[in-house]
């Protein structure tokens, strides 16, 4: 794929003090773009006339529109913000959830991003521009996994979340996607590997991709995510994506 030049282009990344977060954050600033990021734990890139860090959760939706506000303040505009912060936990049989757990799982992974959607849907609209929002989702959004009850559930209304934006934002020049962007070895992955086959079934088939390395590198999906915000020739008209698999099984 060729992207046009992004230098000065201002992305906001949300959960991007590691994994996938810090490795899209580091990537575009090769690419000479301005961010915005945000996340509980420190932060991969220092401050600067370049860089904006808030640490902050994105479960306090006073916090994530005060970040909002200030990213905007800094760049002048926001072109595109990436809704990557979540947690897989809790992992359990659905009949073992509580109301607790199910709670804090989707203050981060249903509201969080909800806060974060909304923070860019005022934005774009209030600033007579476009702007690109993508959700991360997850391939558990289009199917049940055993013991993801939460994660699911959770994927799935971030799916439905998306196209219903897409539906009331698009006159305001708002494109939103949710994009499964297929196994990258993280932290989260590391979780997976340590359940039990009790409490996950398909343990075993995450151990296989780290055995054999059939992770999509973070670059990889730094590039796509790129493409589908800026690259003039994907006129894509799906909301919901899928990114394909960088290595063969």
């Amino acid at each position: 794929m060729t992207l046009p030049d992004l230098t000065g282009r201002v992305a906001v990344i949300t959960g991007a003090s590691r994994g996938l977060g810090a490795a899209m954050a580091k990537d575009f600033q090769a690419r000479g773009m301005k961010l915005a990021l945000c996340a509980r734990g420190e932060l991969p890139l220092a401050d600067g006339p370049d860089v904006l860090t808030s640490r902050l959760d994105i479960a306090d939706e006073a916090a994530v529109r005060a970040f909002a506000d200030a990213a905007a303040a800094k760049f002048g505009r926001i072109d595109l913000w990436i809704n990557n912060a979540g947690v897989l936990e809790p992992v359990c049989a659905a009949r073992d959830l509580t109301t607790e757990a199910l709670q804090r799982h989707f203050n981060i992974n249903v509201f969080g991003a909800l806060y974060g959607c909304q923070a860019m849907q005022r934005h774009v609209a209030s600033h007579d521009g476009e702007g690109v929002l993508i959700n991360i989702s997850s391939g558990a959004a289009w199917g049940g996994y055993a013991g993801w009850a939460a994660y699911c559930m959770g994927k799935a209304a971030l799916d439905r979340l998306s196209e219903t934006i897409q539906l009331e934002e698009a006159a305001q020049g708002l494109r939103t996607y949710a994009v499964a962007p297929g196994i990258i070895d993280t932290g989260m992955q590391a979780t997976i590997r340590s359940c039990t086959e009790e409490v996950f079934p398909m343990v075993d088939k995450f151990h296989e991709y780290k055995n054999n390395n059939l992770f999509n590198e973070p670059d990889f999906v730094a590039e796509h995510l790129l493409q589908l915000a800026f690259d003039p020739d994907d006129d894509r008209s799906e909301v919901v994506v899928r990114l394909p698999a960088q290595k063969e099984s």
